[in-house]
């Protein structure tokens, strides 16, 4: 805004007070005292929020690794134990299925698929990683 108008913002706010919303002292003094009440339990709330979001923030480790043991547990489910605990750790293999790699590393950034009469030929890009399935089956990857 232009000084000019926050100028004749605040002498109409002032007129507009002094004209018609005369209240006693006592009156004044106990909006205010309320006024300043709510602010300290505002200021309260506002402290007890922060506490909590505090707390919370400290539970992301514990529930981070809450995620990683039952998706260990569901991988030593879904592929037995040895293929489970190496999909959980997201380790790669020749010959690992194509959902194999998807649980372990998630969708691909790009799926680029060719059919040929020998074979579907499929290549996942992850940023700079490729897989090169045939079949379903993992047989290379690149890094660049």
């Amino acid at each position: 805004m232009h000084r000019t108008t926050l100028i004749f913002a605040g002498l109409f706010i002032f007129i507009s007070l002094t004209t018609f919303a005369q209240i006693t002292e006592e009156e004044f003094n106990r909006e205010y005292d309320e006024l300043n009440i709510r602010k300290d339990q505002l200021n309260n709330e506002i402290t007890d929020i922060n506490f909590e979001i505090e707390s919370l923030r400290n539970r992301i480790p514990e529930l981070e690794q809450e995620i990683i043991i039952a998706f260990r547990e569901l991988y030593f489910l879904k592929y037995g134990e040895e293929f489970g605990q190496r999909v959980a750790y997201k380790q790669i293999w020749i010959g690992m299925t194509d959902e194999m790699v998807k649980d372990s590393w998630g969708e691909p950034d790009k799926i680029e698929k060719n059919v040929k009469p020998w074979g579907v030929f499929t290549q996942w890009y992850y940023g700079n990683v490729t897989f090169f399935f045939r079949d379903g089956k993992l047989n290379e990857w690149d890094e660049e």
